[in-house]
C-alpha cells in the first residue's frame, strides 16, 4: 500500500465509518462523541481512503478512552501524537474485499485540532467547488511527493490554509 496515493471518493465510505464506529462503541465507556473526518467524510472527495474517526471526550477521560481504543485492537502512534492528541490506527478487512486502514485521534472538546477537523469538514461539505480545489491539490502532491511526508505536506497546506481561514469566517 502506497502511503500517499489518491482514489476517488467511494460511496461505502459512510457505512465503513458506521460500522467501526459501532464496532468501537463496543469497548468504549463513559461520555463521548465520534466523529467522521477526513477526505472519506466529505462527499464526492477523493483521497487516501482512509477512514478518519475523532472521539472526542472530556480532558480527564483521554487516558482512559485510550486504553478502551487499545483494546479494541488499534496499535498507538507515538510520534504522531502529541500533546492532548492521541493518534492510533489499524488496519481491516472491508466490504470491497480489501484491507482499509483507519484511524482514531483523541481529543477534548476545546482542542484546536479537533475544532479544526470539523470546521474544514463542514465547509468541504457545503462548498464543491473549494472540495474539487482540495482534491487537485491532493492529487499533485501524491504524483509529485515521491512518498515523502514533508514534500507531500508542503503541497498540500497551502490550499488547506486558504480553506479553513475562509471556513474560520463563516
Amino acid at each position: 500500500m502506497k502511503k500517499y496515493d489518491f482514489r476517488p471518493y467511494n460511496a461505502i465510505f459512510p457505512e465503513l465509518f458506521d460500522k467501526e464506529k459501532n464496532r468501537l462503541s463496543k469497548y468504549l465507556t463513559g461520555a463521548y462523541q465520534i466523529e467522521h473526518i477526513g477526505s472519506t467524510a466529505v462527499p464526492g472527495l477523493g483521497g487516501k481512503g482512509i477512514i478518519d474517526i475523532y472521539i472526542v471526550v472530556l480532558k480527564e477521560d483521554i487516558n482512559k478512552i485510550s486504553r478502551e481504543v487499545l483494546s479494541s485492537g488499534y496499535a498507538i502512534r507515538p510520534r504522531i501524537s502529541f500533546d492532548q492528541h492521541i493518534f492510533y490506527r489499524i488496519d481491516l478487512p472491508d466490504m470491497s474485499k480489501e484491507i482499509r486502514r483507519y484511524h482514531v485521534h483523541i481529543s477534548y472538546p476545546e482542542a484546536e485540532d479537533f475544532k479544526q477537523a470539523i470546521v474544514f469538514r463542514d465547509y468541504l461539505r457545503k462548498h464543491p467547488v473549494d472540495a474539487e480545489k482540495y482534491a487537485f491539490a491532493k492529487i499533485k502532491a501524491a504524483n509529485e511527493a515521491d512518498q515523502d511526508k514533508v514534500k507531500y505536506m508542503t503541497i498540500k497546506t497551502p490550499v488547506i490554509e486558504e480553506i479553513l481561514k475562509k471556513a474560520v469566517l463563516l
